[in-house]
């Protein structure tokens, strides 16, 4: 999966600008959202350079809407990101990713509630802890990186009832097209 594509992934799990917060998610912002990931994929795989600085940045950076619009600007791709987000019924890029973000956050809290996914972290990183054939510099190295992972499903696991209860009737559409798109732009 291109950085990209991965970045914007992460970003639509970890931020929720306050501009758009007082528009809540309804069934037509969802049923909006998923008739424009097909055509918003397509334009984001024929941009080139879009996914060449985002393993650069620091994670908590890499996973902003600030950067992925700033990555948007400084390879003057915005204007034309701003177009389709408007050709595909959004006001902009920024209104566009933060309904994706709270649909996919959303659909990450009712797994992870459903898997307990937590729990089944912190056992990994007990064995990793207790296998003595892993030499120490690598035990911390997995430790931290499924630490940041636990992190990441804890921000995500605090969406809103009222965007899950939204995106119920939708989860597998939603889960579809996440799945057959790999998190378009």
């Amino acid at each position: 999966m291109p950085r990209f594509k991965l970045a914007i992934a992460a970003l639509l799990l970890l931020i929720t600008p306050s501009a758009f917060a007082e528009q809540p998610l309804t069934s037509s912002l969802i049923q909006q959202w998923l008739n424009s990931i097909d055509s918003i994929q397509q334009w984001a795989e024929q941009q080139e350079g879009l996914d060449d600085n985002m393993s650069d940045l620091p994670s908590d950076e890499a996973f902003s809407v600030e950067s992925m619009i700033a990555q948007l600007k400084g390879a003057n791709l915005y204007g034309e990101a701003k177009s389709i987000m408007r050709d595909n019924g959004f006001d902009s890029p920024e209104q566009w990713a933060d309904i994706q973000m709270r649909i996919v956050k959303a659909m990450v809290a009712l797994e992870m509630e459903k898997e307990n996914v937590n729990i089944d972290i912190q056992a990994q990183i007990d064995q990793i802890n207790s296998n003595p054939s892993i030499p120490d510099d690598q035990k911390e190295m997995m430790i931290n990186m499924m630490q940041s992972s636990m992190k990441m499903m804890e921000s995500m696991s605090n969406a809103s009832e009222a965007d899950k209860s939204a995106i119920k009737p939708y989860l597998s559409q939603i889960k579809q097209k996440l799945e057959s798109d790999e998190m378009g732009l």
